[in-house]
Order: structure tokens, then C-alpha cells, then sequence
């Protein structure tokens, strides 16, 4: 089976209020970086892979003769698919202009995901964003122009002193600019990032409270599907045909290579993680963490991972590939689920609906205590 790649730059510009990401605002190594990149690519051989993704950090930083430089490198050692999905993560203040699009598309690009964040200034400023809304708006309009027609934009909710208006606008924003995938999700303070830290000395964040953050959520979930987007993962909504392929091996739990400082990979049934440190990285690229997934693990992550799907738990899968029986206690906590509109439970199949997605760590505890 085709395997998914993905490619780790660490560099900023800025590191943004929330960001909690193995990243750096200093790109004085990244020339050296990309070179240990490439030496890591072509340690592998033939493997075949029908997803590359770039991610980071803020890849679109690299210039399109860098990034090209990589893709040489991917396509030597490995066999790519000729379909594949070749994601690169870009934010709008590193594509200011229409050459540099137009050079990552040259270079082998078919997939932007641009992280957008919000379209409102107030909100950006408040997020350490370093771009306008106008800014995100040009930029996807000058990717289109440039021959991009597999667009995502990231939204997130939940913000400082957003409030469901603003978001909404931002929707209706993203959806009049005819892309084909949107990303939106809650806030998470994490506690090394300047709203931890600003939130552990007491300060006021000014964030909606849980029912706003739950009407912002559902509003998504009804423009969204109301405008033709399949509603496939907790977060994320596509237009037919324009899920994120890279991204789905990891929720279908297939396996898939990290190459950069602090990338994850599943490889081999292994589980393992690069450091995150670029000199660490740059020197010898060791992995740490490593860890044999055991049939238990399987059988847990396939439950989990597929309960954050649209296409749900397929029970008898679960019974025939990984040993699970459906028990009578399951039966009974899925019809409890489904009353209280949190499931769907059709066919062998179990799913969550929009509410069910919105507290999706408690209705999957419950299943798997039923399990």
C-alpha cells in the first residue's frame, strides 16, 4: 500500500501567540537544513508513497528553487505515484506575490493549505498573525490565478474577543472566495505558548465562553454543508473529491514517513519521532520514542481514529481484522448514543453527528468503555 511522506520545516517568521509547534523565528540554518533533509530523503529507497506533505514551521518561506530542490530529491528515492497529493503548508505573508505561487506550482505543488486563521484584523493582531484579512484574501485569489485548484484554508474559533458574528463573516469570506477545503477549529491554550503563559499570570484572554464556542462550531457545520461540503472529519469539511488525502492516512491509521526535525512517523508498524532540535537533526537524525504497535494498540487507534470520521466505526471490521467483540453492553450504550443525537448507527456502522463531533473525547471514552 502507498504510504504518505511528510516533510517538516521548522523556520518563521514570527512565532505566532498559540503556536505550540516545533518551530523557529530565525532562519539563518536553513540552507543547512534543507541540506539535511534531502541527505534523509535519499536514505530511503523505492518505497511508494502517493502523498507528500510540507508542513511546519511556514514552508512556503522556501523559495521555489529550494522547494524544488526537495522534490528532486523525493521523486529519486521514492516512487511517487503519479496522481499523488503534494500539500504545502503557506501563510499569506510568504506569498505575497504571484511568481512565488506560480514557481511552487512549477515545482511540482497541487495542493495549498494556507493558514488563514481568522478574517478579521482585530482577531489576527490578537493571534500574533503577521498578515491582514485582505492579505488572505489576495493571496487565494492569486493562487488561483497562478493554477491552484486544490485550495484549503485554516479557521480557527474561539478566539480572543471574537464573537459568533465575526466568525460567521469569516465563513461566509472563506466560501465566497471558492475553495475547495476548510479547516476550522477551537482555540487550545497550550502552556508554552504566550496565551499560557498569559493565562497562567491570571490574565484575561477574553475568549468565548463553552455555549458561544458551541454555536460557532454548529454555524460551521450548517454554512459548511449548506454550501456543499462534506463534513468528513471533526474539523475539517471538503468539497466531493477534495479530502485531504495526506491527512486521511493518518486517521485511517496507515502508515506514513516524518522526515525533519520533530516529525512523527508510523513506518513498518513502528512508531517514532525525530527530535526536535534542528542542530540535533542537521548532525545525525536519530529516532526516539520508538514503539512497536501491538495488536491492542491497532485495534484501540482504529476505533478512535475512526470515530473522527464521517465514515465512522465499521463494526464488522473491527470484529473481523482486529478480534473485537461487538457486545451486548456496546449495543446498549450505542442505542443510548443515538437518542440522545450524539450517534448514528446504521448498517454496522457507528458514527458521530456535528453534536457528537463537538464532544467527541467523552462520546469515545463511552465507547470504548462499552467495548
Amino acid at each position: 500500500m502507498n504510504k504518505g511522506l511528510y516533510i517538516h520545516f521548522p523556520f518563521c517568521r514570527k512565532k505566532c501567540n498559540y503556536c505550540d509547534f516545533y518551530s523557529l523565528a530565525d532562519g539563518s540554518r536553513k540552507g543547512e537544513y534543507i541540506d539535511a533533509l534531502c541527505r534523509e530523503i535519499k536514505a530511503y529507497k523505492g518505497i511508494s508513497v502517493d502523498t507528500v506533505y510540507f508542513g511546519g514551521g511556514t514552508p512556503s518561506l522556501m523559495s521555489g528553487s529550494e522547494l524544488e530542490k526537495l522534490l528532486d530529491a523525493v521523486y529519486t528515492s521514492f516512487d511517487v505515484d503519479k496522481n499523488a497529493e503534494i500539500t504545502l503548508e503557506a501563510n499569506p505573508m510568504s506569498v505575497n506575490e504571484g511568481e512565488k505561487l506560480k514557481a511552487f506550482k512549477s515545482a511540482g505543488i497541487n495542493r495549498l493549505s494556507l493558514g488563514v486563521q481568522s478574517f478579521s484584523d482585530t482577531e489576527l493582531k490578537e493571534l500574533g498573525r503577521g498578515h491582514t484579512a485582505q492579505d488572505a484574501v489576495d493571496t487565494v485569489k492569486r493562487a488561483q490565478e497562478a493554477g491552484f485548484d486544490n485550495i484549503s484554508i485554516d479557521l480557527m474559533f474561539a478566539l480572543p474577543r471574537q464573537t459568533l458574528d465575526s466568525f460567521t463573516k469569516g465563513l461566509d469570506t472563506a466560501l465566497s472566495l471558492g475553495v475547495q477545503h476548510i479547516s476550522t477549529y477551537a482555540l487550545s491554550i497550550e502552556d508554552k505558548t504566550v496565551f499560557g503563559v498569559k493565562q497562567r499570570r491570571g490574565e484575561n484572554l477574553f475568549l468565548p465562553d463553552e455555549d458561544v464556542e458551541a454555536e460557532m462550531y454548529f454555524s460551521a457545520c450548517e454554512r459548511l454543508s449548506q454550501a456543499g461540503f462534506e463534513h468528513y472529519e471533526i474539523s475539517n469539511f471538503a468539497k466531493d473529491g477534495f479530502r485531504s488525502r495526506h491527512n486521511m492516512k493518518y486517521w485511517q491509521a496507515e502508515e506514513y514517513i516524518g522526515i525533519g526535525a520533530s516529525a512523527h512517523s508510523y513506518f513498518e508498524g513502528v512508531r517514532y519521532s525525530m527530535p526536535s532540535d534542528i542542530s540535533a537533526f542537521c548532525n545525525e537524525a536519530r529516532r526516539l520514542d520508538s514503539y512497536t504497535n501491538t495488536p491492542e494498540d491497532r485495534a484501540e487507534e482504529f476505533i478512535f481514529l475512526s470515530l473522527r470520521l464521517s465514515d465512522g466505526l465499521n463494526l464488522q471490521r473491527l470484529e473481523k481484522e482486529y478480534g473485537v467483540r461487538i457486545t451486548h453492553q456496546f449495543e446498549i450504550t450505542a442505542r443510548e448514543l443515538v437518542d440522545a443525537g450524539l450517534c448514528k448507527y446504521d448498517n454496522g456502522v457507528l458514527s458521530l453527528t456535528h453534536k457528537g463531533f463537538f464532544v467527541s473525547n467523552s462520546v469515545i471514552v463511552k465507547i470504548f468503555e462499552a467495548l
